[in-house]
C-alpha cells in the first residue's frame, strides 16, 4: 500500500495564488475597512518641548566634581511627583495637575566621565553634566511651559538639597516639535492591516492548496513515481 505524501509544489501554489486573485483582493479590503473602522478617531498631534539644566560650580575641582555627582545621584529627584507638584504651581493652570506633569515629562542625563590623567581636562569633563527635560502634550505652548516648569522645579529643588546654586537652567524651551503625526500614524495602521488581509488570504489560498488531494499530474497519479506508468491518454481536442 502506498502513502500519498505531502508535497509542496511552489510552482503550483503560485498559481494558485494568481487564479485566486479576486479571493485576496477582497479580503485585503476587508481588512482595510475593518483597520479605517478602528482608527476612525484618530486621535490628537502630540508636540515635545526640551529644556535643560546643567550641573556646574565654579572653584576647585573638587567642588565640580561633587556637583555632578549630586546631579547623577539625585536624579530621580527629576521625575518626582514634588517636583512635578511644584511645576504645576508654577505653570498656574486649573487644567494640569502634578499628575498630569509627571506623565508627560520624560527626563534624559548626559554624563561626561573624567577620562585623562589631567587634572584641568578633568575638571572641564566633570562639570560637563546636563539633564534634559521633554514634556509632550498635544497642546505646543503647554509643551513648551511645561519643560521650562520642570527645569526650574528641578533647580529650585536642587538648591534646597545642596543648598548650593550649582543646577542651573542651561536652555529653556523656545520651539517645539511635532512627535506624533495622529493621520499618519492612523494610515500607517490602515496600511498594516492591508498587508495582513493580503498575507491571511495568500495563506489561506496556498493551505488548501497544498492540502488539495486532487490528482493532477502523472507524477501525482503515480505516488511520486512509486508506482509505474503503463501509458498515458492525451488529450484529445476534436
Amino acid at each position: 500500500m502506498f502513502k500519498n505524501e505531502l508535497e509542496i509544489d511552489v510552482g503550483r501554489c503560485l498559481g494558485a495564488i494568481l487564479k485566486r486573485s479576486k479571493f485576496i483582493a477582497i479580503i485585503s479590503i476587508l481588512f482595510l475597512i475593518v483597520g479605517i473602522g478602528i482608527t476612525l478617531d484618530v486621535g490628537e498631534d502630540q508636540y515635545t518641548a526640551i529644556s535643560t539644566v546643567y550641573a556646574a560650580a565654579d572653584g576647585s575641582y573638587v567642588d565640580a566634581t561633587n556637583a555632578v555627582t549630586a546631579m547623577n545621584a539625585y536624579l530621580n529627584v527629576a521625575t518626582s511627583y514634588k517636583v512635578s507638584q511644584r511645576a504645576a504651581l508654577i505653570i498656574g493652570r486649573s487644567d494640569v495637575t502634578a499628575a498630569d506633569v509627571q506623565g508627560s515629562v520624560s527626563v534624559n542625563s548626559s554624563v561626561n566621565k573624567p577620562s585623562s590623567n589631567s587634572s584641568i581636562t578633568s575638571f572641564m569633563n566633570s562639570s560637563a553634566t546636563i539633564i534634559s527635560f521633554s514634556a509632550t502634550t498635544t497642546d505646543p505652548a503647554l509643551s513648551m511651559e511645561m519643560a521650562d516648569a520642570m527645569a526650574q522645579s528641578y533647580a529650585i529643588e536642587m538648591s534646597e538639597i545642596l543648598n548650593t546654586d550649582s543646577v542651573k537652567t542651561l536652555d529653556n524651551a523656545y520651539t517645539y516639535e511635532m512627535s506624533l503625526d495622529a493621520s499618519k500614524a492612523a494610515w500607517k495602521k490602515r496600511i498594516l492591516a492591508l498587508i495582513a488581509g493580503f498575507m491571511f488570504a495568500c495563506f489561506v489560498v496556498v493551505v488548501c492548496e497544498v492540502f488539495d488531494r486532487k490528482v493532477r499530474t502523472v507524477r501525482e497519479a503515480s505516488i511520486r513515481d512509486g508506482i509505474p506508468v503503463i501509458g498515458v491518454i492525451p488529450d484529445y481536442k476534436g
